[in-house]
């Protein structure tokens, strides 16, 4: 074989190669586009009064067994019987339901049921876990619709709260879920960080779905976190995050929320999420005629953190964020 034979061989074999890699690469935009919209889909199962929430909260307590943080299980505070507001509270990803540890209380003594989740996969023991790769779209979707459901039998007002990634959540039980009198979402992670614009989010998708999973928590662990929380996040659950969060997008932009209210709170010194992807769901809800949402945004002089919730994140201001949060969300 001559060199000019040899080079047009491995000139074909590169296009092949690259054909084969952009095919797959449309194939995989393809299947997740065709996906996004089964997001929306699910099934309501309201338990009817107390008893029957009680019943539904043990059997998500029971399925969490030796291997979660005792800390990070699922927590329920109730004043023994069906009263008048309910509040969900949901954490971050790679958080657990510790993160609301002095918040949840202030809320209990005013008379709240307060129901506080640990979101799929999070809470292990294990803080190193790689246990986030298997986070999907469809199991956020369900837990969003799991506590709605339990939050019928405890309260007749149902408040559900969520932040980062529990904000996302709460985006989406506000847009599918009328039992809801206020959904409150906190810089939520539709999109990670302002670089890149919207139109890119379907690549990222994709990408974070074929590349092999890296786990942060291998080369720059989050060692000055809460100690309950995971060392790292892993890159594919962002596109899961991302992949639901554009089904919440999707669904807005056809129809308005079903939740009662919404209010939306932003941090101006929030480096963490994509403020316009945010901007653009309040845009989209407003655009069909709905007219019952507030927003708040905390200055950026303020140095907020992302995390403006968990009490043990360092350069936290809770004396700061949560009489204003409260405010917000009883007044």
């Amino acid at each position: 074989m001559n060199k000019r034979t040899a080079s047009r061989i491995a000139a074909l074999a590169a296009i092949g190669s690259g054909a084969l890699l952009v095919a797959a690469v449309i194939a995989t935009k393809m299947r997740i586009q065709s996906s996004i919209g089964i997001l929306a889909e699910h099934t309501d199962n309201q338990a009817l009064d107390y008893d029957s929430a009680i019943a539904r909260y043990a059997e998500v307590q029971a399925a969490e067994d030796d291997t979660i943080n005792p800390v990070c299980r699922s927590k329920i505070m109730t004043h023994g019987a069906k009263t008048e507001n309910v509040i969900v509270l949901v954490h971050g990803i790679t958080n657990c339901p510790e993160q609301f540890a002095e918040f949840a209380p202030l809320f209990f003594e005013r008379g709240y049921n307060v129901l506080i989740p640990r979101m799929p996969r999070n809470g292990l023991a294990d803080r190193m876990t790689d246990e986030l790769k298997y986070l999907t779209a469809e199991e956020l979707r369900d837990c969003s619709n799991t506590l709605v459901d339990i939050a019928c039998g405890l309260g007749d007002h149902i408040t559900f709260l969520g932040l980062s990634v529990g904000g996302v959540m709460t985006a989406w039980a506000a847009q599918h879920r009328s039992e809801i009198d206020k959904a409150v979402v906190i810089a939520p992670s539709i999109g990670f960080t302002n670089l890149g614009a919207d139109r890119l989010s379907s690549f990222a998708i994709m990408l974070f779905r074929i590349l092999p999973n890296i786990g942060t928590q291998h080369f720059s662990p989050f060692s000055d976190g809460p100690r309950h929380s995971y060392l790292g996040f892993s890159s594919r659950s962002f596109g899961v995050v991302m992949r639901f969060g554009k089904s919440i997008l999707k669904s807005a932009k056809q129809e308005k929320p079903a939740a009662q209210s919404i209010l939306m709170v932003s941090n101006a010194a929030d480096t963490a999420v994509n403020s316009k992807i945010n901007r653009e769901l309040v845009n989209f809800w407003r655009a069909n005629g709905y007219d019952q949402i507030e927003e708040y945004e905390f200055s950026a002089d303020k140095k907020l953190i992302h995390d403006i919730i968990d009490p043990q994140q360092v350069q936290q201001q809770t004396d700061l964020v949560y009489p204003i949060l409260l405010d917000l969300i009883t007044r």
